[in-house]
């Protein structure tokens, strides 16, 4: 029997912290019979790495880790905007710990847990707490 094994991880920066990172990795094994062809071969990898891509793509977007406009241009320019304003240590455990009992789950999550100024957070403090004061 002939055994495929794969891996894969990705390294993102932890939003609003210099020189860190958080690591999110996935591996699959995988077995094909030893009168299988090359092609087969070939094929079967490229299912198990879709398959490992997508649980690593689920893995980022369920901690609110946006996928899209990684570049590092944006990145640069994102952060000289906040510069002289960025979103508070406190205003932050606030954001996370407001769309965790809310249950605010896809893009809106990904939106809120990406705030980098400290206007746009209170903004939107004000309005998750809004949110969750039960109405009489």
């Amino acid at each position: 029997m002939i055994k495929l094994t794969g891996n894969v991880s990705r390294k993102v920066p932890i939003p609003g912290t210099e020189y860190s990172s958080q690591s999110f990795s996935a591996g699959m094994e995988i077995e094909v019979g030893n009168d299988a062809s090359l092609d087969v071969v070939q094929k079967k990898f490229k299912e198990m790495y879709a398959v490992l891509e997508n649980a690593i793509k689920a893995q980022l977007i369920s901690n609110g880790i946006c996928l899209s406009g990684n570049n590092n241009s944006n990145h640069s320019k994102n952060n000289h905007q906040y510069e002289k304003d960025p979103i508070t240590p406190n205003q932050k455990r606030l954001i996370e710990k407001l769309v965790k009992e809310q249950q605010i789950f896809g893009k809106e999550r990904i939106r809120l847990l990406n705030i980098k100024s400290k206007e746009e957070a209170k903004t939107e403090i004000k309005g998750l707490l809004a949110k969750g004061v039960p109405r009489r």
